[in-house]
């Protein structure tokens, strides 16, 4: 480099391609969403947003039970951060374990009765919150396209699936 030129600015090859700012701008979005959403969460039912994704993944799963391995893929916690996490759920009284008869290393997490109130006082808060924070700021003939592109880029590029609105978080 010249000496001259020390006080340019530095280019790093491909800092400037699109892919990256795309991606940087979803990681921003997402990191800025989940602090609102959280903060009103906290708010209005004393709850993380993450206590709350658990207790609708919990909620809105067949037989209104997950495993604790099929909530870490759909968290994207580690195995031991949702053993952790059901503790702390656990012991708040809002989800409850249980074993799978047929397969003793399975554990099935379900909602208390306490936990399926907070899911439902805590769902029309969250509603409220998603109207304010998501769906007054996009114009509604991109949410179409915005929900087909979310949907491609949660699902694994391995596996050719039909992507289902039921399967979204």
């Amino acid at each position: 480099m010249d000496p001259a030129d020390a006080s340019a600015p530095r280019s790093f090859c491909g800092v400037d391609d699109e892919r990256i700012h795309t991606f940087g701008l979803l990681l921003e979005a997402h990191a800025r969403l989940t602090q609102l959403l959280d903060a009103d969460l906290q708010a209005s039912d004393d709850i993380s947003l993450q206590t709350y994704e658990v207790l609708l993944r919990i909620g809105r799963s067949d037989d209104q039970r997950v495993t604790m391995s099929a909530l870490a893929n759909g968290v994207a916690l580690t195995t031991g951060g949702v053993t952790r996490l059901a503790d702390r759920l656990e012991k708040a009284g809002l989800i409850q374990r249980g074993s799978c008869p047929s397969d003793r290393r399975v554990t099935w997490l379900s909602l208390t009765d306490t936990g399926a109130q907070t899911l439902e006082v805590a769902t029309q808060h969250h509603l409220e919150s998603l109207a304010r924070h998501v769906q007054s700021r996009v114009d509604p003939a991109d949410l179409p396209a915005l929900h087909r592109s979310l949907d491609v880029l949660r699902s694994d590029p391995t596996e050719p699936t039909e992507p289902t609105s039921q399967d979204s978080p």
